[in-house]
């Protein structure tokens, strides 16, 4: 963490810095320790039983922002670009289907679903940011929110009296809703409520922020719910503005007017590739 000193733990001077970066921890991570400028210390503690000082100082704060942040950023940007560029190609084409629908006031379904649509991308962004910082659990809290506002979208899309109730604020909980839809947007927001949003014994044990590593259990779900939520963005904005999609990959019109859930085995296989098989 960016202001915590823990003498007796660091790396020789002349060796590489742990946090990657490929400087010598001297003049790295180690350049502060044990020469910490007296009037930056806030706290001051001796744990007798490792016989090591624990130094909190006072630009902890900035220093996880300036100084940690951007190496944790890095480490994801590498094992991550892949994986975001066929992220963003989805997001770009779900922009492309809704951004000439949004208005400055949502008086229709359609609307009010492209401004939710953008809210909902605009979270999208923001939960990968989150991610790059290294805060793995904080993540699947944002990420949650993508889901939540895609469900609200389905609900009001289909619902007669749902938008009104939207305006009102008293629409009700619409995940319940959006899993008949589509059933993998209810699978993913319960495992994030369950892992991330509720609280429980595991928001207990800290957990110290890390280099992202290619193949790690972390690293690997982060970079899989990503392209999920992606996924995910897309389809709905299909259903949504099916009108507006040229070639429609995942839905079909019924003859009662409605829609149905109808993708190629072309397009199964690409989902199955490009999200993983749920294993």
């Amino acid at each position: 963490m960016g202001g915590v000193l823990i003498t007796g733990k660091r790396s020789g001077r002349a060796s590489l810095c742990q946090c990657g970066s490929g400087k010598k921890y001297e003049y790295c991570h180690g350049k502060n320790i044990p020469h910490t400028k007296a009037n930056n210390v806030s706290s001051f503690r001796v744990d007798n039983e490792s016989k090591r000082a624990i130094i909190v100082t006072k630009d902890i704060l900035i220093n996880q922002i300036h100084r940690d942040g951007p190496v944790i950023s890095r480490s994801f940007d590498r094992v991550a670009e892949s994986d975001l560029k066929s992220a963003s190609l989805l997001i770009s084409q779900s922009v492309g289907l809704s951004y000439h629908h949004v208005k400055r006031e949502s008086k229709d379904h359609r609307s009010a679903c492209a401004g939710l649509l953008m809210s909902t991308i605009s979270t999208f962004m923001a939960s990968i940011e989150v991610a790059r910082h290294g805060y793995r659990r904080p993540y699947g809290a944002v990420a949650r929110g993508i889901l939540e506002t895609l469900a609200t979208i389905l609900h009001i899309s289909i619902e007669p009296g749902a938008l009104k109730k939207f305006n009102d604020g008293t629409l009700s909980s619409s995940i319940s809703i959006a899993k008949k839809i589509i059933p993998p947007l209810g699978q993913l927001y319960g495992l994030f409520s369950n892992e991330f949003v509720h609280v429980s014994k595991d928001h207990a044990a800290f957990e110290p922020i890390t280099l992202y590593v290619a193949g790690q259990e972390d690293t690997s779900f982060i970079l899989s719910s990503i392209k999920t939520n992606s996924w995910l963005i897309y389809i709905v904005s299909e259903l949504i503005f099916y009108d507006d999609a040229l070639n429609p990959r995942y839905w079909k019109r019924s003859e009662d007017g409605g829609f149905q859930y109808s993708p190629s085995e072309r397009e199964l296989e690409w989902a199955k590739l490009f999200i993983g098989d749920g294993d």
